[in-house]
C-alpha cells in the first residue's frame, strides 16, 4: 500500500475505530501528509516509511520547529507521526525518539460568573430549600474567600 493510501486508511481508522473528534483526525492526517511530503524531498524520491531512521524523524521535527511550532505542538506532531507509522508499518518500524519537554500549565481560574452559576445550579437541584440555600452559601464562601473545603467545614 502506498503512503497516500496508508494516510487515507489511517484517517478512516481514527474516525471509525478510535472515534476521535473530526478536528483531531484532520490534524493527525495533515501531520502524516506533511511527513510524507517532507520524506519525499528528504529521501530524494517517493517516501519510504519502512526505512525511516531516527535522524529522518529528527530532521522532520526540526523542519516543523523552523515553521514556528512550540514544544506542545511539536509533541503532538510527534505523537501523530508515531501513530501513523505504527499503523502503516507496524510498531517495529517506529523510531524511538524523545519528544520535547512540555511545561505543565497552571489550572485556569474560575470566573465569578461561573462560580455563581455553579452555586445556583447546585441550589436548584437540592431536594429541600434549606439544603439548596446552605450549598449555595458554602460554594460562594469557598470561591469568594478562597477557602479549602476543610477550612470551610471547620467554621462554626
Amino acid at each position: 500500500m502506498g503512503a497516500a493510501e496508508s494516510i487515507s486508511a489511517w484517517g478512516d481508522h481514527l474516525r471509525r475505530d478510535r472515534r476521535l473528534s473530526l478536528h483531531t483526525v484532520r490534524a493527525y492526517v495533515a501531520t502524516a501528509e506533511r511527513l510524507v511530503e517532507f520524506l519525499a524531498g528528504h529521501q530524494g524520491g517517493p517516501a519510504n516509511l519502512d526505512a525511516l531512521s531516527p535522524a529522518d524523524l529528527r530532521a522532520f521535527l526540526a523542519r516543523r520547529r523552523m515553521d514556528g511550532l512550540c514544544n506542545s505542538s511539536t509533541a503532538r506532531e510527534l505523537s501523530a507521526v508515531r501513530g501513523f507509522l505504527a499503523y502503516a508499518c507496524g510498531e517495529a518500524c517506529v523510531p524511538r525518539l524523545k519528544g520535547p519537554r512540555v511545561k505543565k500549565g497552571l489550572p485556569r481560574a474560575t470566573s465569578p460568573d461561573e462560580a455563581v452559576g455553579l452555586a445556583e445550579d447546585v441550589a436548584e437541584q437540592a431536594g429541600d430549600q434549606w439544603i439548596g440555600a446552605r450549598d449555595w452559601a458554602i460554594l460562594l464562601l469557598l470561591y469568594g474567600a478562597g477557602l479549602r473545603i476543610s477550612e470551610a467545614l471547620g467554621l462554626t
